[in-house]
């Protein structure tokens, strides 16, 4: 099974986003970023088979609650894809970071073949303290996280930039990934 883990708790505070230009949005983007990529991964219909997993998860704050909960329910053969934003300097649509494996690494450039991204074996963001990729880690081997590029500030604390279509291309990778695991040897490990 491939999965999606998306964490979508606010802690029930009210955030706003302005859009500055005709793609170019501010706001408190953690939690609402990777929600909004996700949907639009879902809607689109290619998430929709018996080998994919979307989970909208809870507690990030809180010790990272639900993707414990999710990590119960998984299988040491699972891929687990995290969604979220990143701090990580680009000039891409997205980011591929942790993806140390070799053989995920490949599986990761072959679906994501033509689309515009940087790829680190490491975590480079310098606001990230941590991860549900390191949750999922510590049960299954394949594990990376997928990162919406946001600047100007710590998105944990407050308002920062992306653009509608670096969230897009982050759905777009979604639906790749989904599709290439369908018939990938990873699928078979």
């Amino acid at each position: 099974m491939i999965l999606f883990s998306v964490h979508a708790d606010t802690n029930f505070t009210r955030h706003r986003l302005r859009r500055l230009d005709g793609d170019t949005v501010e706001g408190h983007l953690d939690n609402y970023s990777g929600v909004h990529a996700a949907m639009l991964a879902f809607f689109s219909g290619r998430l929709d088979n018996d080998y994919t997993r979307l989970e909208l998860t809870y507690g990030e704050e809180r010790d990272m609650e639900g993707a414990r909960a999710v990590r119960r329910q998984l299988k040491r053969t699972d891929l687990c894809v995290v969604v979220d934003v990143t701090g990580t300097p680009t000039e891409r649509d997205f980011v591929i970071e942790e993806c140390a494996e070799p053989d995920l690494t490949a599986f990761v450039r072959a679906a994501l073949d033509g689309m515009n991204y940087d790829l680190y074996a490491h975590c480079p963001d310098p606001i990230a303290q941590e991860s549900e990729t390191w949750i999922y880690r510590k049960k299954c081997r394949l594990t990376f996280f997928l990162g919406v590029p946001c600047t100007g500030g710590d998105y944990n604390a407050g308002a920062v930039r992306t653009r509608l279509s670096q969230i897009a291309a982050v759905s777009q990778a979604m639906g790749a990934l989904a599709e290439a695991y369908g018939t990938s040897e990873l699928r078979r490990v």
